[in-house]
Order: C-alpha cells, then sequence, then structure tokens
C-alpha cells in the first residue's frame, strides 16, 4: 500500500525537480564561450562554486534554486554552471586561461563553498556572494546585476538593506 501511495504521488507531479531550469552542463567549461552564448540570449553567466559535501551548498539546490521566484526569473535572465573547486576538469577561465576547476577555484580565492560569482554580458564579475542566500536574498542579487544596480557603485549590501525598508 505505501509503495502504491508513493507512485501515485510521484506521478503526480509530487516529486520536486532535479534542477531548475537556469542550471545548464557546460560541455567544454570555455567560460569565455558560456558568457557570449549567454550575452547571446540577453542573458548573464553565473558561476556556482562548490564542492562535495557542503551542506550550504545542497542547501542551495534544495531551497533556494527551485524557488518559483528564482527559477522563473533566473531562467529568464542568467544561465549558471557549477563548479567544483576540488574537481579536475579542465576550464577555459573568463581572462581565457586553461587550468583545472581547483586551480581556477583557488585563483578566484574560492576557501568556503558556496560561492557565487555573477558576470555581465561583456564577461566582468560584478558581484560575488560567499555562503548561503536565502531565496529573496538570491533573488535579489539577480536583480541588482539585472538591473545594473552595480553600475551606481551601491554595494550589493547596502541594496539589500535598502530593499527590506
Amino acid at each position: 500500500m505505501l509503495f502504491a501511495t508513493l507512485l501515485l504521488w510521484g506521478a503526480s507531479g509530487g516529486v520536486a525537480r532535479a534542477q531548475s531550469d537556469f542550471i545548464i552542463q557546460s560541455i567544454d567549461n570555455d567560460f569565455p564561450s558560456e558568457i557570449a552564448d549567454a550575452a547571446g540570449n540577453d542573458k548573464n553567466l553565473i558561476i556556482f562554486f562548490h564542492q562535495a559535501g557542503c551542506p550550504y551548498c545542497d542547501k542551495m539546490r534544495a531551497r533556494v534554486f527551485p524557488d518559483p521566484k528564482v527559477d522563473g526569473y533566473f531562467t529568464k535572465h542568467f544561465v549558471m554552471i557549477e563548479s567544483n573547486i576540488r574537481g579536475s576538469l579542465s576550464v577555459v577561465t573568463p581572462d581565457g586561461k586553461t587550468m583545472t576547476e581547483s586551480d581556477f577555484g583557488h585563483k578566484m580565492r574560492v576557501r568556503a563553498t558556496p560561492v557565487i560569482v555573477f558576470y555581465d554580458r561583456q564577461g566582468h564579475d560584478v558581484l560575488r556572494t560567499t555562503g548561503y542566500l536565502d531565496p529573496q536574498q538570491f533573488y535579489l542579487a539577480g536583480r541588482y546585476v539585472e538591473d545594473g544596480v552595480y553600475k551606481s557603485g551601491k554595494s550589493f549590501f547596502r541594496y539589500l538593506r535598502d530593499q527590506s525598508q
């Protein structure tokens, strides 16, 4: 009886999506090409630095990325690629250098995860967050970048504070 109930629950859509729509898998981890492709679709690239066993990375994947407001907004405006800071895959960094994911994480000074780096359409990193962001904070990070607030010189943290008043 329990098996039948679980089967019906899963068939009725009770199972959460495994991945949000804005998260893609890069074929060659060539980030300049990914930035250009995203820009060609009027989107910005995000690199989500993570590592195995990171509870806050898992929490972002389980609670933040699938949030309907986040998923809808980010699917429209962003493309996100994950990069394992302990990984050995070869990547081409946004500045055109080839190295391993691990070396790229080190170059970006990623020590604790998650670290999320937002790039503009020209390939400049315009926002970097470290640690867990709740769905509203992550949504506002997207707005901060997409609306170009970073160009004004206002810090993301001041922007967050202003949004909560």
